[in-house]
């Protein structure tokens, strides 16, 4: 009975573990910049078993490493949860890509919708940049001037931001890139 008693006890803390660990995105193969992370394995047959399990959870279908690469943006400058009752600002430069896109998501993956109903998307086409090639992003539902990413809703939200044909998709590539700063307006 002693046996059997630490059987379950490991096998339901091992369990447990393990669950808060891919749903809090600890994973092994898990790549910070600034205040993006991103599993540059999650697409390959080299993915550590947490990160398969991540993806396996979260239902995605990963970018492979020719493609590109996707970075997770979940808290602002401040180490808050994202709300969607807030206003943000994301500014600075992103790595090199050929294209980037912007979406907010909600915690159970659903893109934020727009008060009219579309996707809460950007994309690298279509922002305004400053000569310095950095570019600055506003995030609210209420209308602003320059580059605006329109929101609607209530709770907490996440961003992804996909680069697209990057030399930072592959482990290799992550030396010390620079991300754009998610803050708190």
């Amino acid at each position: 009975i002693d046996l059997l008693l630490i059987l379950v006890i490991g096998l339901g803390l091992g369990g447990l573990l393990s669950r808060v660990s891919i749903e809090n995105n600890l994973g092994f193969g898990a790549k910070t910049i600034g205040q993006w992370t991103a599993w540059p394995e999650a697409g390959s047959r080299d993915a550590d078993p947490y990160t398969k399990a991540k993806v396996a959870t979260d239902g995605d279908i990963p970018l492979g490493a020719a493609e590109g690469i996707a970075f997770h943006g979940r808290q602002d400058n401040r180490g808050e949860k994202l709300d969607l009752n807030c206003t943000y600002t994301i500014s600075g430069r992103t790595p090199p890509a050929r294209l980037w896109t912007l979406t907010a998501h909600k915690p159970d993956g659903d893109v934020v919708r727009t008060p009219s109903g579309g996707p809460a998307t950007l994309t690298s086409r279509s922002i305004l940049r400053k000569t310095d090639g950095t570019f600055t992003v506003r995030i609210s539902p209420a209308l602003t001037g320059g580059n605006w990413l329109e929101t609607s809703g209530e709770g907490p939200f996440e961003f992804i931001m996909r680069l697209y044909d990057t030399q930072i998709s592959g482990t290799a590539g992550l030396g010390n890139p620079k991300m754009p700063a998610i803050a708190l307006d």
